[in-house]
C-alpha cells in the first residue's frame, strides 16, 4: 500500500493542476479547525479544492507541502483508516526535507473504512492542515461531527450559480450589465440554466444530447450509488418512482400523507418509509424539503413541504416541461439562489408561508427577525394571477409588519404602491445577477 500511495502523492505533483471556473464559495484557512465541504455528487468539489490548493501555492505555500488522495480512485482499494500512517510516512520518504505546515487533502472520504480513524489521526497531529470532501450530508454534517467533537468547520457547494454560469462562458457582469446589450446575452444563457441547470460538466458540455446524457448518468449513479447502496434500500421501485414524482413536481407541495395514499395500492409500504425515503433524498442533496413558517413547531411538523430538486437540468433529463411549468421552474431556481447566498450569510433560514387561502413562496429569517418575503411567478398578464400573488404578499407583508416585499418575475420590473406597501418586481435575470432587493 505504501508505494501505492507513493505513486500517488508523487502523480499529484508532477500534474498541472487544471483550468478552473472561479467559485463564489470561499472557505476561512484561518480558523485551526479540520475544514470539511459537503455536496452533491460532480457539484464540483473536487475542484473546489483545486482552486484553493491554487491559492495556497499564491500565497507562497510550496506544492511539495500539499498532498492529495481521491478515494474513489480503485488504486486505493482496500484502504482503511487505520492505514492512515502509511500515507503520512509515504509523504516524509518522498519529501523529508519539507518543514512547515502540511496541507492534506482527502477526496470523497467516506470511501474509506474507518474513515473516522484516519480524520482523527488528522487532526490531532500537529503541523498539519486537513480537508475533507464527502457526498453524503449524513455523513459528514452527524458523523464528522461526532467524531472530531467541534474540530470541523464545514461548509456545502451546490452545481454552478447563474452567475458562476456566466463567468463559466466569460460573461462579466458589472453594475452598468443591466442597462448594456449583454443583457440580451445573459437572458440567452438564462433559457439554457432553466432547462439543462448548473453541473458544471454539463454546463461546459456543448451539445444538447450530451448534456441530458450526463444528467441522466447523475440521476441513476444518485440512486444506486448514493441512496439503494448507502442506506441498504429494499423497495428500489417505490424509491425510483417517489425520486421522479419530487424532481418532476419540484417547487410543490409535498404531504407524506397524500402521497401514502396515492402509492399504497401499487406498493405495500407505510407512512414511516415514505418519510425516511424523503430524508435520505435530503441527506444526498438530491432534494430539499422547506417547512411552512410558524412560530408553532406542532404546527410546522403538521403542515406539508415545499420540495425542491438541486438541479433543474434533472427534471429535463428524466421527465419533460412545458411553458406552463416555468414558474415552477423560476421558483426552484429562486430557492437554488438563496441557497448559495445562504452560504455567505448561515444566519438566514429560509420558508414558506400559508395564509387565509394565500400563499408566499419564501420567508427569510434571520435570527428572530422575518427579513424579506419573495414571491415569484413566471407571468403576470393574466389578472386572475396578479390578483392571487399580489393578494399572498401583500397578506403576508401584514402578518409580518413588512412596508416592501418582492416579486420575481419572468420579464417585468417596476414598483408599485398598494396602500402603505411597496411591491417591487425584479426579473429573475437581473435579480439573479444584481441581488436586487436580496438577502
Amino acid at each position: 500500500m505504501k508505494e501505492t500511495l507513493k505513486r500517488l502523492i508523487q502523480e499529484f505533483q508532477e500534474n498541472e493542476l487544471p483550468q478552473l471556473v472561479q467559485r463564489d464559495l470561499s472557505l476561512d484557512l484561518k480558523v485551526p479547525k479540520t475544514i470539511t465541504l459537503i455536496g452533491p455528487r460532480r457539484s464540483g468539489k473536487t475542484f473546489l479544492f483545486y482552486q484553493l490548493m491554487k491559492s495556497l501555492i499564491a500565497q507562497g505555500i510550496p506544492k511539495e507541502r500539499i498532498m492529495y488522495l481521491n478515494f474513489e480512485d480503485p488504486r486505493l482499494y482496500p484502504f482503511q483508516g487505520k492505514d492512515i500512517d502509511q500515507v503520512l510516512e509515504a509523504y516524509s520518504e518522498l519529501f523529508p526535507e519539507q518543514k512547515g505546515d502540511k496541507y492534506v487533502f482527502l477526496d470523497e472520504v467516506q470511501e474509506i473504512n474507518g474513515w473516522e480513524h484516519a480524520v482523527r489521526a488528522l487532526s490531532d497531529r500537529p503541523g498539519f492542515r486537513t480537508f475533507l470532501t464527502g457526498s453524503s450530508s449524513k455523513l459528514l454534517s452527524t458523523e464528522i461531527a461526532t467524531s472530531l467533537r467541534g474540530r470541523t468547520l464545514s461548509y456545502s457547494l451546490l452545481p454552478f450559480s447563474f452567475s458562476e454560469v456566466l463567468r463559466s462562458k466569460d460573461i462579466s457582469v458589472d453594475r452598468r450589465t443591466p442597462y448594456s446589450n449583454k443583457r440580451h446575452v445573459i437572458k440567452k444563457v438564462l433559457e439554457e440554466y432553466m432547462e439543462f441547470g448548473g453541473y458544471p460538466e454539463v454546463v461546459l458540455a456543448q451539445s444538447k444530447d450530451t448534456k441530458v446524457r450526463i444528467l441522466r448518468e447523475y440521476f441513476n449513479t444518485m440512486i444506486v450509488r448514493d441512496l439503494v447502496e448507502r442506506f441498504h434500500i429494499r423497495n428500489i421501485p417505490l424509491l425510483k418512482e417517489m425520486t421522479l414524482f419530487l424532481i418532476t413536481n419540484m417547487s410543490n407541495l409535498f404531504s407524506i400523507s397524500r402521497y401514502h395514499r396515492s402509492v399504497k395500492d401499487r406498493h405495500d409500504v407505510s407512512k414511516k418509509t415514505i418519510m425516511t425515503f424523503l430524508s435520505y433524498l435530503e441527506d444526498v442533496h438530491l432534494v430539499f424539503p422547506v417547512k411552512m413558517y410558524s412560530t408553532s413547531l406542532r404546527a410546522q411538523q403538521a403542515n406539508p413541504v415545499k420540495v425542491y430538486s438541486v438541479d433543474v437540468g434533472l427534471r429535463t433529463a428524466i421527465g419533460f416541461y412545458t411553458s406552463e411549468d416555468y414558474g415552477k421552474i423560476i421558483e426552484n431556481l429562486v430557492f437554488l439562489e438563496l441557497m448559495h447566498r445562504k452560504f455567505t450569510r448561515p444566519r438566514i433560514d429560509i420558508f414558506y408561508w400559508r395564509g387565509d387561502n394565500t400563499e408566499v413562496d419564501f420567508v427569510l429569517k434571520d435570527g428572530r427577525d422575518i427579513e424579506q418575503l419573495l414571491q415569484v411567478c413566471w407571468s403576470l398578464k393574466d389578472e386572475k394571477t396578479r390578483k392571487r400573488e399580489l393578494s399572498g404578499l401583500l397578506e403576508g407583508m401584514e402578518e409580518f409588519g413588512l412596508k416592501e416585499g418582492l416579486l420575481i418575475t419572468g420579464d417585468e420590473e417596476g414598483c408599485e404602491k398598494l396602500g402603505d406597501r411597496i411591491i417591487n418586481y425584479v426579473p429573475l435575470w437581473k435579480w439573479l445577477i444584481t441581488g436586487t432587493s436580496g438577502p
